[in-house]
């Protein structure tokens, strides 16, 4: 699997085969290597959520530059980020291909997990159809981290699809297959992303599969919370997208939020979310 990397960055990369029971949809690649030899989290972490609309914005990697620097996260779930991105040395990562531009030397999108501790498992989540029938499914990806106490802590940065406006059965299907993983787990649990829960129908699928494996949804962000452009009358309508409801979501299980924020950046058409964590013990 050839993929595009910066090589300012000093990176390299780690093919991890997909599991065989999924259709479609590519291996999980590292992104970026690890330097810092710290082996656990700390009982406080502090995560970055942040869909990039591919970074084509002339100001977005000096935003996520700033994000990074100021931040300090310890993981960073990325959706739509694509393999010609700058990522600092202090940060490694994995990447799990969505959707390759067909010509030669093509760069790749789909989501990216970065962190300062390098995960313990990696799990690449395909989507067993891709969306109005094409060829690339929309993937998730779990990276599992040690914490100090022994126990482990699988992080799930989650793509889910957008287009289906009459039914909810490709949404339906793929949070099946991701709560088939979380639920195999025992102890805390992030599930962090864009799930695309622009109508009530929706989010009540996402609520309802949540639930089912004990997750809580972060509630603590601003009230009138939106993400995403909702600037398009036409484009709302055809689909049925609701203006008002958020995409981007976390929810956590055996994590106590400290605090939570939407960062004023521009750059995409999704806005930054900041949480500080703490496991509840």
């Amino acid at each position: 699997m050839h993929i595009k990397l910066n090589p300012q960055a000093g990176i390299g990369f780690d093919p991890v085969a997909r599991p065989g029971d999924f259709l479609q949809g590519g291996a999980a690649t590292q992104f970026a290597q690890f330097p810092d030899q710290v082996q656990t989290l700390p009982d406080r972490i502090t995560v970055l959520n942040w869909n990039l609309r591919k970074g084509h914005h002339p100001q977005f990697t000096g935003d996520l530059m700033t994000l990074l620097e100021q931040q300090k996260p310890h993981i960073v779930f990325l959706q739509e980020a694509n393999t010609e991105l700058f990522i600092p040395k202090q940060m490694g990562g994995y990447f799990a291909e969505s959707w390759r531009y067909p010509w030669p030397g093509g760069a790749s999108t789909g989501v990216l997990t970065l962190s300062r501790v390098a995960p313990v498992r990696i799990e690449p989540v395909p989507a067993r159809r891709g969306e109005f029938g094409a060829a690339a499914p929309k993937v998730s990806l779990v990276t599992e981290y040690r914490l100090a106490d022994g126990e482990n802590l699988p992080a799930v940065n989650v793509h889910l699809f957008n287009f289906e406006r009459w039914s909810v059965k490709k949404l339906r299907r793929q949070l099946q297959d991701l709560k088939a993983i979380m639920t195999r787990h025992r102890g805390p649990i992030l599930m962090v992303g864009d799930f695309n829960t622009w109508s009530r129908k929706r989010l009540a699928l996402v609520a309802k599969i949540t639930r089912e494996v004990q997750l809580t949804e972060v509630s603590r962000f601003p009230n009138g919370r939106t993400t995403a452009d909702k600037k398009s009358k036409f484009w709302n309508y055809l689909p049925g997208v609701e203006k008002l409801l958020p995409l981007d979501r976390i929810f956590t299980s055996g994590l106590r939020p400290l605090s939570a924020r939407v960062l004023d950046y521009h750059s995409s058409d999704h806005r930054p979310m900041l949480l500080k964590l703490e496991l509840d013990r």
